[in-house]
């Protein structure tokens, strides 16, 4: 006998259907009422309003996202600083991609959030979801630059993030100007990956200007 779907899971998925598709801006509860087959009092009963419902949207898609890091990556294992930041590399693009490159749920909302229609109220969620990844590859930058200064640390792990995240957010960009497909399999995330890496640490081992 299949399981029945609670009110409040109606809500949430077809909840991230319609975020994923319209973004936080030109949704409304309305919409995603109707998407869900029930009325605008449930979901306001289940969530409060439109920004709580998108929270929640949120730190469901990046929990699930996030569950794709390692534990031995989050454990710190016995592991160089260049090995800490090729996973880290890999898994933010497996996160964003998925196995078979076609985007995941957290990777769709964040394409939305860096692009054409952007929320206030998404911030907070992602920062605790990803301050544990980032402060492991922030000490890994550490550990291979030798430096201690804080602000050097964060703007050389920002552009280790933005080279990663650059080849999805940018995917129609790159489409237009390389004719470069994202990758369509995992042999090819890894392929990608060692490449941005590669690039990564080449910069990072130069002496600081």
């Amino acid at each position: 006998m299949a399981k029945k779907i609670s009110t409040k899971e109606k809500v949430l998925k077809a909840a991230s259907r319609v975020f994923s598709e319209n973004g936080y801006k030109e949704t409304t509860v309305r919409m995603i009422s109707e998407k869900a087959g029930v009325n605008v009092a449930s979901v306001n009963y289940y969530f409060g309003d439109k920004e709580q419902l998108y929270l929640e949207v949120i730190r469901y898609w990046a929990e699930d996202a996030f569950r794709n890091f390692p534990d031995d990556f989050l454990a710190e294992s016995g592991r160089s600083p260049e090995e800490k930041i090729e996973l880290f590399v890999y898994h933010t693009l497996l996160i964003l991609l998925g196995p078979d490159g076609r985007g995941t749920g957290f990777g769709r909302l964040m394409a939305l959030e860096a692009s054409v229609s952007p929320s206030s109220v998404v911030h907070e969620v992602v920062a605790a979801t990803i301050k544990e990844p980032t402060n492991i590859l922030m000490k890994a930058v550490a550990d291979l630059t030798g430096t201690d200064d804080e602000e050097k640390l964060k703007v050389y792990s920002a552009c280790v993030v933005g080279q990663t995240v650059y080849f999805y957010l940018s995917k129609n960009l790159i489409q237009d100007l390389f004719d470069l497909q994202l990758p369509q399999s995992e042999e090819e995330l890894h392929k990608i990956s060692r490449q941005i890496s590669s690039f990564a640490l080449a910069a990072l081992k130069q002496p600081a200007v």
